[in-house]
């Protein structure tokens, strides 16, 4: 803990609750069960506090406490707190922006079969942040993520077969995988992406049964994650 959260919260257990402003008593216990916790080892109570630091619930507001708590629990194998950690460098929230230590953080997740990680990865590779830029490693890790039913993953992927980014260029696949993504419409809007009136029938018809198969593949994923 920083000198300076040592001495606020050594402050803040010498005032009553209701002097806490703008933190319930509720958070501050949380705060306190998640402390003491985290203080044994536990990585999901040191993901619980550092989640308590981020957002000032129950202790004020400290970035760099955040990322030292989410990154005990990450150490442990915490998914989720390996992507904080993640986006923590990305977007140098309690740390220096460091594309390179997202990346590493992204991949313990993504190699774990954290989906959001494996996007995000992905991104990385599209991108060419942190890692040089490789469109089909970034392909690689979209499909990982969009086989298990990540649709910003699926738009993605569609847009790489509509591009033939990273992959052959293939109509079909593109809209299959348009076709499960919820984000398929606001795209095609925003003009990001190929409408279905410039695809021709044949795509369309071919890319709504490969959907199909695609989606039969995510529920199997789904039910075999299910069963460990």
């Amino acid at each position: 803990m920083s000198p300076r959260s040592i001495i606020l919260s050594a402050l803040l257990a010498l005032l009553p609750l209701a002097s806490q402003a703008g933190m319930t008593p509720e958070e501050v216990k949380i705060f306190d069960d998640a402390r003491l916790k985290a203080g044994k080892g536990n990585a999901e109570a040191q993901f619980n506090l550092g989640l308590c630091y981020a957002k000032g619930e129950g202790v004020p507001r400290d970035g760099a406490e955040a990322v030292k708590w989410y990154r005990k629990a990450a150490e442990q194998g915490h998914t989720a707190a390996q992507n904080n950690v993640a986006h923590a460098y990305y977007f140098g929230l309690g740390v220096p922006k460091d594309y390179v230590e997202a990346v590493r953080w992204n991949r313990k997740a993504a190699e774990q079969g954290d989906a959001r990680a494996q996007l995000n990865l992905g991104l990385c590779y599209a991108k060419g942040e942190g890692v040089p830029k490789d469109d089909a490693e970034a392909v690689k890790w979209f499909r990982k993520a969009a086989e298990q039913g990540h649709t910003r993953a699926q738009y993605k992927l569609g847009v790489c077969y509509a591009n033939g980014d990273g992959v052959l260029k293939d109509e079909v696949e593109a809209y299959a995988w348009f076709n499960l993504s919820a984000d398929t419409i606001q795209a095609a809007l925003e003009g990001q992406t190929l409408l279905e009136k410039e695809l021709p029938a044949t795509a369309i018809e071919a890319g709504k049964n490969r959907s199909k198969e695609l989606q039969a593949l995510i529920e199997k994923n789904k039910a075999a994650a299910g069963s460990k």
